[in-house]
């Protein structure tokens, strides 16, 4: 797939830490498997790559496919930021017989179960995040992902720094596009 990824950013007019952000990318994968890449957190990769200072990943919480996510993000200049998630999914078959995953994420407050502590966290303030990834199957081996996103890093930032955080956060998606392109021999024979 050469497709650009499509990105959308916007935050409040009077600055602040909050923003919302939308990412939309036809990848060279499938349904099944982008969507193991975005929930499988807690894999000996995804800890050798994490640069947080704290990331911690607790799995079926209270018996559900739910799962904790607690980790922090440097803000220069500020406290470091605590982000305590809980994610969950479902998997749907549409009419065509394609399937759709979808995981959303919410602040672990929102969740009733039970909340796991994480050690070394006092010296955070705590921020929250909100967003869900939609997964949808074209054949087997493309898929559309859209992803959108709220953070509010609990903080008065300037517009222009929460931009340029935003950018960096949303060329994850052509990061993970690039990671996934196929050669035009396999796209043709897809």
């Amino acid at each position: 797939v050469n497709d650009s990824v499509e990105k959308y950013f916007t935050h409040s007019a009077e600055g602040g830490g909050a923003g919302w952000g939308m990412t939309v990318a036809k990848m060279d994968i499938s349904a099944a498997d982008l969507f193991t890449e975005l929930y499988l957190l807690d894999t000996y990769a995804k800890r050798a790559e994490s640069k947080d200072k704290i990331r911690e990943v607790f799995e079926s919480l209270d018996g559900t496919r739910g799962q904790q996510i607690s980790k922090t993000v440097s803000v220069p200049g500020f406290q470091d930021r605590l982000f305590e998630s809980w994610m969950t999914w479902v998997d749907r078959v549409k009419a065509d017989g394609h399937r759709k995953f979808i995981i959303a994420i919410a602040p672990l407050g929102e969740f009733a179960g039970t909340h796991h502590e994480v050690l070394g966290t006092e010296k955070t303030t705590k921020a929250t995040f909100r967003g869900v990834h939609i997964v949808e199957e074209f054949t087997d081996s493309t898929c559309e992902w859209t992803w959108v996103q709220q953070v509010d890093l609990k903080i008065s930032i300037h517009a222009r720094l929460l931009d340029i955080a935003a950018r960096q956060n949303l060329a994850w998606a052509n990061e993970l596009q690039e990671k996934f392109r196929l050669n035009g021999k396999e796209v043709d024979r897809d």
